[in-house]
């Protein structure tokens, strides 16, 4: 060894040999590192029918085929699926992921089944030692259909984007914006030209779906319908019944569309709208608004929703 290292021709080649060693470790690390990630994604409860693996030395990338999640906990019936999918991890970009689902996104459960299509959707995250940081998930031409809780629902947009960051360690900031949204159920449709919302989630609910006790509290919703536009605030619990209990403080932008709008799904009929113009006036008068713009509260409670004095029927279920 001693005669090998003082030839006179080894320090031409030992610049190649070490970085050589240094890439035979370096791959090494590599093969380990993305062995890791493909068991702590089936740890997860995440299947699939192959995995492959490329990138060295800069990235990591899962191609995923036939990518089926079914919920770890053993009662649980929840399950997704997709026909293909990439996950590429930067090592050296501090956690960062982005993950490319290539089809449809099927999705089943207790309350039903939903189809999530789409012309393209990419998302990314970013974790950190105390889990996910933020992530942010954007589709184009989305368009979901489901048979949720014995209803036919249906939605499609332009552009759809969500976002989600960690406030704390016990909550996360949820935020979406969508344009140009049909949102169908049964016979009725709704066509709003934009839905943004920010809300504060359980921290629980980035690893499980919603469950009875859990808090949801809405920053700030708007939605826009030609001349009507809505804003709303407040704090919802839900219920073991399957109901919510809550109120969300409403601020209206053309009260008489509004009240149109209400007549024209269902949810009042003539005298109530007449009931509900009498009342936005008055409250117009004493609080200081204006006749085409009022602040009303929107009450769940008893299974039941109330918009000031006007019942509007019974109370959207989320289980």
């Amino acid at each position: 060894m001693k005669r090998l290292l003082a030839h006179k021709r080894f320090a031409l080649f030992a610049p190649t040999f070490a970085l050589a060693l240094i890439a035979f470790v370096a791959f090494g690390l590599w093969v380990l590192v993305a062995g890791r990630i493909g068991d702590e994604l089936a740890a997860r409860g995440l299947g699939w029918q192959t995995l492959s693996r490329e990138g060295f030395p800069a990235r990591i990338s899962l191609h995923i085929k036939q990518p089926v999640w079914r919920d770890p906990e053993a009662a649980s019936p929840l399950r997704w699926q997709n026909s293909a999918m990439s996950f590429t991890i930067m090592p050296f970009q501090g956690g960062h992921a982005i993950i490319d689902f290539l089809g449809a996104h099927e999705v089943s459960g207790d309350n039903g089944r939903l189809r999530f299509a789409h012309q393209g959707n990419l998302m990314s995250a970013v974790v950190d030692t105390d889990g996910l940081n933020r992530a942010s998930f954007e589709a184009t031409a989305p368009d979901i259909s489901a048979l949720w809780l014995g209803q036919n629902i249906s939605a499609r947009a332009d552009t759809m984007a969500l976002h989600a960051r960690r406030a704390d360690k016990n909550r996360y900031d949820i935020a979406l914006v969508s344009k140009q949204v049909n949102l169908t159920q049964d016979a009725a449709t709704l066509k709003l030209s934009r839905l943004d919302a920010t809300a504060s989630v359980p921290a629980a609910l980035m690893e499980r779906p919603l469950q009875a006790g859990d808090v949801i509290m809405l920053t700030r919703a708007t939605l826009q319908r030609d001349a009507l536009s809505l804003i709303a605030k407040g704090r919802v619990k839900l219920r073991a019944n399957g109901y919510m209990d809550g109120t969300l403080d409403l601020d209206i932008v053309n009260l008489a569309a509004f009240a149109d709008a209400l007549v024209e799904f269902g949810l009042i009929d003539r005298r109530d709208r007449r009931k509900l113009l009498l009342f936005g006036g008055l409250g117009a008068a004493l609080g200081g608004d204006t006749n085409d713009r009022l602040s009303l509260p929107l009450q769940f409670k008893d299974k039941r929703v109330y918009l000031g004095g006007v019942k509007l029927g019974r109370a959207p279920r989320w289980k």
